[in-house]
């Protein structure tokens, strides 16, 4: 049985519901600390896959998907969601799939309309943000939250670029030590709340740390 054998297709997608917990998110005060890590990469004679760039913070880690063709243009779409041009090869079951699993039996999983069975862990993997063009697509990966101590497995399967499934084990720890160098920039505000973007804070009134009152600006 393969690594990603419990993802069921499904003849239409629905969103679930977003489970919500404390650790959910990163604070945007938080500096993440280098990881030391990486990179780790899966490549044959057309495609490359590359996770490079991870960061670790007090909630999760981050890091950086690359992945790069060969050939121009790409036989195949190159993102996860970004839909292919016309003439590209599409097969069942053969776009791009990556998973994560822990140490303690959890798994991730980052595939278009991947839908986790009842009882999945709490764990989350989601996109935050990718681009490219020609031959190379980044994607951005926000995980959370931090990783049990000892190995982690990345697994990689692309069935359109003839790549198998293919892990590479990493050793989780450095994320865990790293993390704690991750520390709030102003630690008395790390309990306030964040707002849902970057112009609505700018209409509230400020607050200050200390006393949770709000300030005129």
């Amino acid at each position: 049985m393969g690594f990603f054998s419990e993802i069921q297709p499904t003849a239409e997608f629905v969103e679930p519901e977003p489970r919500r917990v404390k650790w959910q998110g990163t604070s945007d005060d938080t500096v993440g600390a280098f990881v030391p890590i990486g990179p780790f990469q899966v490549q044959n004679e057309e495609v490359a896959i590359v996770a490079t760039g991870f960061f670790a913070y007090p909630t999760g880690f981050t890091f950086t998907l690359v992945t790069l063709s060969r050939l121009t243009p790409p036989p195949a779409p190159l993102s996860f969601h970004h839909p292919g041009s016309t003439g590209q090869r599409h097969t069942p079951g053969g776009e791009l799939r990556f998973g994560i699993g822990f140490a303690d039996g959890s798994k991730l999983f980052q595939l278009a309309h991947a839908i986790p069975r009842a009882d999945s862990s709490l764990r989350s993997l989601r996109s935050r943000g990718g681009g490219g063009g020609g031959r190379k697509w980044t994607s951005e990966l926000w995980c959370e939250p931090l990783p049990p101590e000892g190995n982690m497995t990345f697994v990689f399967e692309w069935g359109d670029y003839a790549i198998p499934e293919t892990s590479i084990d990493v050793d989780a720890t450095a994320i865990v030590n790293a993390a704690i160098s991750a520390l709030p920039l102003w630690p008395e505000d790390a309990d306030l709340p964040e707002g849902s973007d970057h112009s609505s804070r700018a209409a509230m009134r400020h607050y200050t740390s200390s006393e949770f009152r709000k300030v005129d600006p």
